[in-house]
This record gives structure tokens, C-alpha cells and sequence, in this order.
């Protein structure tokens, strides 16, 4: 049988996930605030809000500011923990047994970066005590790993080889949503402070695909090791724009905090470059057509993300002069919100341009979520200056569930579109973009991080500095079975710095 180089095999292998919507999983969407002292107190921190990092938090905490001062903190994070991902070694013919193999991947690396950057300068309006607070902010880390294997030709006979267990598909995501904020907060009156932040959400998130696929087959009269490389490197831009609105009560040694951070819409553009290289026995080759050694570039895929409103509420007490505690609660309204991607655009005679969006069906599937957070700071005096020790905790949540099923779907050049299982069963020919069509479960994705803080402060400069432990598990079901499941087990650590003018 003679074969067109790759031609048959590489049907089954194409371009990463491309539309921004799908580039959501695994993130969080907690939109925190910044600050070593805040992640030291496992981000308890709305009815304190009362340093640097007040505007992002809560931005009616801002009023206890006399002086002008700058802040930022430098976090680095450490993804740990692993993969698993669970293989059909081959089915028996006549028994149907099928034994499985369990292939485990640990996630590496460590990603550092500016967690948030503050200026804070009182002011004085008609003899009103005002405070005004502009702040960079590391709001959402969208890290997450995949492995999969989306086709089974990578060698005929599973007998005699391995190949066909491991998975041919290594996707690796990094970056991040942050944002810039023009924040003001004023006493309204003996116990009562208000606050009010403009926040404009900007980021990137970089997805690294490979895969490889092998086919081992006969060209001519000669048997060839046919491998195909696929390199998909895929960025996403963000950009949005909401409003924070602060309540702050203070009545002697007791605190209380209200945040509502208003809803938008995320909007999402991504851009993606694939590298197609095929070898024959080790050798370049150039078999010609759709599938030779090509660079494809897809640009301006665009989603709109609809964010919900969150509510947050928050309390501290002061157990000594020394001593405080503090607790939030915050609600995300995530269930019935939708993501809508660009189907068309058009330009008007008047230069205008009109979008046109359509649904995803069945996505994303998100719930509600509560989160919890606790936390406590002791103030040490010494000969040295003022050390603080923090501990804190939260619960992780995420509203969406573990992935149920997906669906690939791929979308050709030439306007040629169809779907696929991962076993390749069917497709459309000259197809060069794919994008994963995920299904989630009503099983919570949950988890905890706990934190611990210290630091030393003198008159005009405070020195913090954070360590957050995090772990949650993320299980990827496929026809029923289990296909693979993340276990994550996170360390950030974060250095902040503090100077009065």
C-alpha cells in the first residue's frame, strides 16, 4: 500500500485549542487584591484594607492615610504536584479485557512576576479629607497543564509496542489577567468610610502545545518511520473594565467590610502560529499538499466572557492592641453566564464596526461559589522594630466542574468544518484549526491554601514577605471513563515593600 507522506496520519493531528473560551479552564476568576501582608492573612483582608494594597481590596480603607506613600510586592510561583494519565494498554479480542496503565508527569517550572504596584496621596477637597490610590494589580494566574491523546495511529500494532499508550499531546498554559486602578475612599462620617475603584483588566495567557505523530508504513517498496512534529504556540489578550464599590464600619476594636465589584464582560483575542515538520526515517521530507512542512497563522479569534457580580463581606476584631483576627465570605454569581464567540464583523460605509456573537452550546455549565477566608496577625515589639507574624487560610473554588466529556472540533482553511472523537473516527479533510468543546459536571472543583507571614516594619518602611501553600484536584472524564486528573500543589512567595514620604 503506498501512502501519500503523513497524509492519512496527520488528519488526525492539528492545531490546539484556539478559541479564547476554552482557554478558561482551570482558572479561578477570585480577582484578588495585592499585598505580602493580605496573602500572609490568607486574603481575609476586606475589613482591613487599611495599606498599600487598600484600593484593590477594599477601597473605602483608604481614608486612614495621612501621608503619601509607594508599595509593591514581587511574587514567584512554583507549580507543583502532577499528572496522571490513565492508558488502555489494548483489548483483549475474545475476553474484551483491557488493562490499564497509569503514565504520571510531574508540573514543573516557577513563574515570577510583579504582583502589585501602589501610589497612595492624600488629598484635601472643599476641607474634606480625601485619599486617592493608583495600583497595578495581579489579579487572576490562569497556570494549567494537559495531556492527551487525540488519535490512534501512532504505530498499528499495540501489541508489540507502547507507543499507542502515551499520550501525543503535551499542552502547557502560563500568564495571567491583571489590572490598573484609579481608586478613591473618604470618611463619610464618625463610623462609616466609602471607597469606589475604576478597574481596567488587561493580560496574556501563552499556551505551549507539542505533539508527535508516528506512523509506520511503506512508501514504495520500503517500509518508513513516518513522524510528524507539531509545535502550537498560542497567545490570548484580555480586556475588560468594572467598577469596586467599599463600605467600611469602625467601632472601637471591631471592623467591618461590604465589596461589590460590578459585573462586565472579559473579552478575550487570540492569536495562534502552528509549526508542522515532517521527517521519514529521520530525514526532513516534503510530500507536498495540505500537510508539508508549513507555518500556519490564525489571528483575531475573539470571545466575550461574561463575569458576574461579586459580593464580598468581611470582619476584624482586635483581641489586643497586638492581636486581630479577620474573616470574609465572598459570592460569585457565576451560574447563567454565558461565553459568546465572534462569528462575523462588519465595517460600515461610516467606519464603524459592528460584531456579531453566537453561544457556545452546553458551556460553560458554571455554578455559584462561596469562598471562605480566615486569618490572624500578631505584632511582635522589638529592639529591632515591629515584627509581624501572620497564618491564614482559604477555601479554593471554581465554578466550573471537572470536565465531564469533550468534543475535538476542527475547522479547515477552506471553510471545511466537522468534528472528531479522539480516536479519529471521522473528519473532514484540509483541516488546519482545532479547538476543544469541553462539558462540565456539577461536581465543584474545591480545594484549600493556607498561609503564613512575617516581615519587619520601622517608621517609614515596611518590609513583608508571604508563602502560600494551595492544592485542589481537577479530574478529566472521556466516554464514561476516567481519562486523566490533575493534582496540584502550589507554593507562591511573595516580598512586599512599603516606603512613607
Amino acid at each position: 500500500m503506498k501512502l501519500s507522506l503523513f497524509k492519512t496520519a496527520i488528519m488526525f493531528v492539528l492545531l490546539l485549542t484556539t478559541t479564547a473560551y476554552c482557554q478558561q479552564q482551570g482558572l479561578s476568576f477570585s480577582y484578588f487584591g495585592g499585598g505580602a501582608r493580605s496573602e500572609g492573612m490568607g486574603q481575609a483582608y476586606i475589613a482591613l484594607s487599611d495599606d498599600g494594597a487598600a484600593g484593590s481590596w477594599n477601597p473605602a480603607g483608604l481614608y486612614v492615610h495621612e501621608k503619601t506613600l509607594m508599595g509593591f510586592s514581587y511574587g514567584s510561583l512554583a507549580p507543583r504536584g502532577y499528572n496522571d494519565y490513565y492508558a488502555t494498554l489494548y483489548t483483549c479480542p475474545t475476553c474484551g479485557y483491557s488493562p490499564k496503565r497509569t503514565l504520571s508527569n510531574n508540573h514543573s517550572g516557577t513563574f515570577a512576576a510583579i504582583n502589585d504596584w501602589n501610589i497612595i496621596s492624600p488629598l484635601r477637597v472643599k476641607d474634606h479629607h480625601v485619599v486617592l490610590n493608583i495600583s497595578y494589580v495581579e489579579n487572576v494566574n490562569g497556570y494549567f497543564e494537559f495531556r492527551e491523546k487525540l488519535y490512534d495511529w501512532s504505530d498499528f500494532n499495540t501489541l508489540d509496542s507502547l507507543d499507542d499508550n502515551y499520550p501525543n499531546a503535551f499542552m502547557q498554559r502560563k500568564g495571567g489577567i491583571h489590572s490598573f486602578n484609579l481608586a478613591l475612599g473618604t470618611r463619610v462620617n464618625k463610623d462609616f468610610a466609602f471607597g469606589v475603584s475604576a478597574n481596567i483588566y488587561t493580560g496574556s495567557m501563552v499556551t505551549d502545545e507539542n505533539r508527535t505523530a508516528i506512523l509506520d508504513t511503506i512508501i514504495g517498496a520500503e517500509a518508513a518511520h513516518a513522524v510528524a512534529s507539531f509545535k502550537t504556540i498560542d497567545s490570548t489578550s484580555y480586556s475588560g473594565f468594572n467598577f469596586t464599590l467599599g463600605l467600611l464600619y469602625t467601632s472601637g476594636k471591631f471592623r467591618s467590610g461590604l465589596t461589590l465589584r460590578t459585573p462586565f464582560i472579559l473579552k478575550a483575542t487570540s492569536d495562534s502560529t502552528l509549526y508542522m515538520e515532517p521527517t521519514v526515517n529521520g530525514l526532513p521530507a516534503s510530500p507536498g499538499g495540505t500537510f508539508d512542512a508549513d507555518t500556519v497563522y490564525i489571528n483575531n479569534m475573539t470571545s466575550k466572557i461574561e463575569m458576574p457580580i461579586m459580593l464580598g463581606l468581611g470582619m476584624a476584631y482586635n483581641i489586643s492592641d497586638n492581636w486581630l483576627v479577620s474573616g470574609d465570605v465572598e459570592y460569585r454569581g457565576f451560574e447563567g453566564k454565558k461565553v459568546e464567540n465572534l462569528d462575523s464583523l462588519l465595517l460600515t460605509a461610516t467606519g464603524d464596526r459592528d460584531e456579531f456573537y453566537s453561544s457556545v452550546d452546553g458551556t460553560p455549565n458554571w455554578s455559584n461559589v462561596i469562598q471562605l477566608r480566615l486569618g490572624t496577625e500578631y505584632l511582635l515589639d522589638t529592639k529591632y522594630g515591629e515584627v509581624p507574624l501572620r497564618l491564614g487560610a482559604r477555601t479554593e473554588v471554581f465554578p466550573s466542574g471537572n470536565i465531564s466529556n469533550y468534543t475535538v472540533i476542527y475547522e479547515g482553511e477552506n471553510s471545511a468544518s466537522g468534528s472528531q472523537e479522539t480516536d479519529g473516527s471521522s473528519f473532514e479533510d484540509d483541516n488546519r484549526r482545532v479547538s476543544y468543546a469541553f462539558t462540565y459536571d456539577t461536581d465543584k472543583i474545591t480545594g484549600y491554601s493556607v498561609s503564613a507571614g512575617t516581615g519587619i516594619h520601622w517608621e517609614n518602611i515596611l518590609l513583608d514577605v508571604a508563602l502560600t501553600y494551595t492544592t485542589y484536584k481537577q479530574y478529566i472524564y472521556q466516554d464514561g471513563g476516567l481519562r486523566s486528573k490533575n493534582t496540584w500543589q502550589n507554593y507562591h512567595v511573595n516580598f512586599g515593600f512599603v516606603g512613607y514620604f
